[in-house]
Order: C-alpha cells, then structure tokens, then sequence
C-alpha cells in the first residue's frame, strides 16, 4: 500500500514538472543525482571503499550539465578531470596508501555512472519543449508500469525465482508481466499523449525498456547485497532510497534516447 500512495503522491507532481521548461527537471535529476550518488557511496563504504564524496558530487553534477549545454560544454571535459583530479586529490591526503585505487575507482565511477545515466533523462527532456517532456514522460511511465507489475504479479504468482543467486525474491512470472504491463503503457500512451509512435515502436520500446529496467533493478541488487543492505535508504516511504527508485530508470534512458534518434527521428 506504500507503494500506491507515493505514487499516486509522486505522479502528477512529476507530471507538473516535467511540463515546466527545462530548468526546473534539470533542477529535479541533479537533486536525485546527489541523493542516489550519496547512497550509493554509503553502499561502497560498507564494502570498505571511503569515497571523496564532495568530488564525485561535483563529478557527476558537472557530467549532468554538460548534457542541458552539450555544445559549450562537452561531456569529455568532466570526464578527463575527473579521472585526473579524484587520484591527485588521493595523493595529497592522508588516506592509507592501500585504501587508494579502490576508494578512487569507486569516487569516478559511481559518479560517472549515475551523471552519465540520468544525464540521458536530461538530454531527452532537451529534444524540444513539447517532445522533449513526451519523452521523459513515456520513459517514466513504461518502466514504473512494467515495474509495479513485476512486483506485485511476483509477489503474488512468482514461483521461478530470475536470479536466485542475486534477488531471489525477483521472478520469471514477474518480469513477463512486467514486460507485458509496459507494452501495454506503451500503447496507452500512443493513445494519450504519443500519437507518433508506431505499434512497432510499441513493441520495441515496451520491451527493450522492460529489460532495461530488469537489468538496472539486479545491478543495484547486486550491490546492495555485497554490501549486506536490503535497501539503499529509506527516504520513500515503501521504495527505499533514491538510488531504489531510480535503478530501473538508469539503463533505459540511453536506450530511449538513442532508439528515438535512429529509429523515430
């Protein structure tokens, strides 16, 4: 029932912003960047690895901006600094010499791997004013339909556990209805709001961002389960954390941004 009323919370409030300009969702990804990277570090401290948390958080907010000003200011420019800054910085601390590469490696990637996912939410929200928060909004609608179906079909009909060695409690019969329910939000969009997708697109883009959206939600399981947690906070009541949140959105933002560009554009 958690789930239910932050959604039903949460919907139309997204919906709102993600018709504003631009800003105001740029806005939006940076404040769950910071909130999912700071998660995110927490998972890796209790792996053993102590994150420069200040640098991977201006990190992964400059990876963010270079896609709302691609032109002024490329992605390759955080990404070369990072990559230098995070170690130097290492080198003139005090951290023990053996905590380095794995504290360092953990600082840029977390970073770069949240920066540069949700960085694709940005850069879809930027196709156009109108389009644009189509975009964003189908995005948002086929992955959270495909995963409010998985976990209730699971909990209720699950009994082939997908990957047991990882989530046993996520199952074969969870994600086909996963799958299932976002097709069909696919096509309730093509309905709604997306004239312009075809029924092929439908199809296309109901599943490649349903197993998206499987693949995000196990990477995330993997690691919180390396690092003994069950969630990643408890900041949504009913989700867990921001990264919770967040994980099965990840990987389909540069699937649908790519797909919209070679395949619709």
């Amino acid at each position: 029932m958690k789930r239910v009323l932050s959604a039903a919370v949460f919907l139309p409030l997204f919906y709102l912003v993600v018709r504003l300009p631009p800003g105001f969702f740029d806005a939006l990804i940076a404040v769950a960047c910071v909130l999912a990277l700071l998660e995110l570090y927490r998972l890796a401290a209790a792996g053993g690895m102590r994150c420069n948390r200040a640098a991977g958080i201006l990190l992964a907010l400059a990876v963010l901006y270079s896609f709302s000003d691609p032109q002024r200011f490329p992605v390759s420019l955080p990404l070369v600094a990072g990559v230098v800054i995070v170690p130097v910085l290492s080198l003139l601390g005090r951290r023990p010499f053996e905590e380095s590469l794995g504290s360092d490696a953990a600082t840029v990637f977390a970073a770069l791997f949240l920066g540069t996912l949700l960085g694709y939410q940005i850069g879809l929200r930027r196709l156009g004013d109108e389009l644009g928060g189509d975009l964003v909004f189908l995005l948002f609608l086929v992955v959270w339909a495909g995963d409010a179906a998985a976990y209730y079909v699971g909990s209720a009909l699950g009994r082939r556990p997908l990957s047991p060695r990882i989530s046993p409690r996520k199952t074969l019969e969870g994600a086909l209805a996963g799958a299932a329910a976002s097709l069909l939000a696919a096509l309730v969009a093509r309905a709604w709001f997306f004239p312009q997708l075809r029924i092929a697109d439908c199809l296309a883009i109901g599943l490649l961002l349903s197993g998206a959206g499987v693949l995000g939600d196990l990477v995330e399981s993997m690691w919180k389960r390396g690092a003994g947690a069950k969630d990643s906070a408890s900041l949504v009541p009913g989700h867990g954390g921001v990264l919770d949140r967040c994980d099965s959105l990840l990987f389909g933002g540069p699937i649908l941004y790519y797909y919209f560009l070679h395949c619709m554009g």
